[in-house]
């Protein structure tokens, strides 16, 4: 059931992307709004809105129009309505555009792209507004950024391997989540769970009308929350191994991860993964061994059967950032990470990228990434596997989750986000996902979620042999 008049309203930038329109359907599931939905071309938002050509079922306005959430008329003659969804055509480069898309919301999800090169653009806009932010990218740039700016690390909450809160750098000792986070006794539906305020939720995280969640930040530093990295990975990628980790392990030592599968670049998913291969974000054929860094120690597998995994595949080894932030953070001596290719032809084409600008490599892996989906039922897996210890034996566990593609988990965290951050769970100041999301609540959330067609935790490594759909 959608909000009325005076709910907090949620703006989402890059509400046609292949993460934006899943978040904006997801929001809209979820009974959250009104919506304001940006981006540059305002056709392709008038479609998702569903106004056509100004159609009665939203608002509109004009790049650099006021958008304040009353019945006003922009600079281009389209009125925006109050508890309407507004349609805004905003460009990144326009400063006061985009000043103005973010001027009256209570929260800004961004899932505009290339991450690597908007950077923390968006989010000082939507601090400026008074605003809090969600971000489904932003890593160790955007973080460094606003650091720098002096936008203060909010405290953490970190789950031991018995799922017990234990307090980060900071913390007063309470939690980040707060006695409404998601445990036992959680309906999963959202990162709270239902009960946080008792007060018209709809137990998917979001507040209803009359709910302390719509009380905004002010505008100062203090009163703000900014969620980095609220997607599949980096975020969902470190979420469901701190789950795992809770599950009847009293001490973990190692984890093997294979994450990937017939899956499809987008244009700026592209460019942010080549970004990704010289930034910083990740170490190629690096693995984490003896709780240090040990660069290329690896090596590119091709044509190997992986558990869990239909037929053979092609997997590339690297650490990423935020795998060896949870190696720490969860006292692993040892982390083995791969991205799997299902199909040769991506594979190849990275083997290539160091040869090509950045503009030519993404066009290259958008490309190739196409044509290996072409005939193929998509899908994307993760694969996680632990080894630790209970009661004094060795026990290994792994978790398994499959979708239809990596957007749709992208969009799953990043709604959970912006519920969290909505209904008051989140503490003031700059977070990852990962650090004030419940990974309970997350994996219950996401067991209800259609786009998941598999996510269970098996005892073992026996692999299983799956048969591919959809092969022409």
């Amino acid at each position: 059931m959608r909000a009325g008049h005076g709910a907090p309203v949620i703006a989402v930038l890059g509400c046609y992307g292949a993460v934006g329109g899943s978040v904006v359907r997801r929001l809209r599931e979820a009974g959250a709004g009104p919506l304001r939905l940006g981006g540059r071309d305002l056709d392709r938002i008038r479609a998702l809105i569903g106004t056509g050509s100004g159609g009665p079922a939203g608002a509109e306005a004009a790049t650099g129009g006021a958008v304040t959430g009353a019945a006003v008329t922009d600079a281009g003659g389209m009125e925006a309505r109050a508890g309407a969804d507004e349609a805004v055509a905003v460009d990144l480069r326009d400063a006061a555009a985009l000043a103005a898309f973010c001027e009256g919301c209570h929260v800004v999800v961004n899932c505009a792209g290339p991450s690597s090169r908007i950077l923390d653009t968006v989010a000082r806009a939507a601090l400026a507004a008074g605003a809090h932010y969600v971000d489904v990218a932003g890593d160790a740039a955007v973080r460094d950024r606003l650091t720098a700016a002096g936008l203060p690390a909010g405290s953490t909450v970190r789950r031991g391997p018995t799922g017990q809160g234990s307090a980060g750098p900071g913390s007063d000792g309470q939690g980040t989540d707060g006695q409404g986070s998601a445990g036992p006794g959680s309906d999963g539906r959202g990162s709270a769970g239902r009960g946080s305020d008792g007060h018209g939720s709809d137990g998917h995280g979001f507040a209803g009308h009359g709910s302390a969640g719509q009380s905004r930040a002010g505008r100062d530093d203090a009163g703000r929350v900014v969620v980095l990295s609220a997607g599949m990975m980096p975020g969902l990628s470190a979420l469901l191994p701190r789950h795992l980790a809770g599950q009847g392990f009293d001490r973990v030592d190692r984890l093997t991860a294979h994450v990937g599968g017939v899956d499809r670049f987008t244009p700026a998913a592209a460019l942010d993964y080549v970004a990704s291969l010289s930034d910083g974000y990740a170490t190629p054929l690096a693995v984490w061994r003896g709780h240090q860094v040990i660069p290329r120690a690896s090596r590119p597998r091709r044509g190997v059967e992986l558990p869990h995994f239909p037929g053979r595949v092609n997997a590339y080894p690297y650490l990423s950032a935020e795998a060896e932030r949870l190696a720490r953070s969860l006292g692993f001596a040892e982390v083995e990470w791969s991205s799997v290719f299902d199909g040769e032809l991506t594979l190849a084409a990275l083997a290539r990228l160091h040869d090509l600008d950045a503009d030519t490599a993404a066009g290259e892996l958008v490309r190739t990434s196409r044509l290996e989906a072409f005939g193929r039922t998509p899908y994307f897996q993760m694969v996680f596997r632990m080894e630790g210890e209970a009661a004094g034996r060795p026990v290994t566990r792994t978790l398994v989750a499959r979708a239809a593609d990596s957007y749709e988990l992208s969009a799953a965290v990043a709604v959970l986000a912006a519920g969290a951050v909505l209904r008051g769970l989140v503490r003031p100041g700059l977070h990852d996902a990962a650090d004030v999301l419940d990974a309970g609540a997350v994996f219950q959330a996401l067991l209800d979620d259609p786009a998941v067609t598999r996510l269970e935790v098996v005892d073992g490594v026996a692999p299983v042999v799956e048969v591919e759909e959809g092969v022409l």
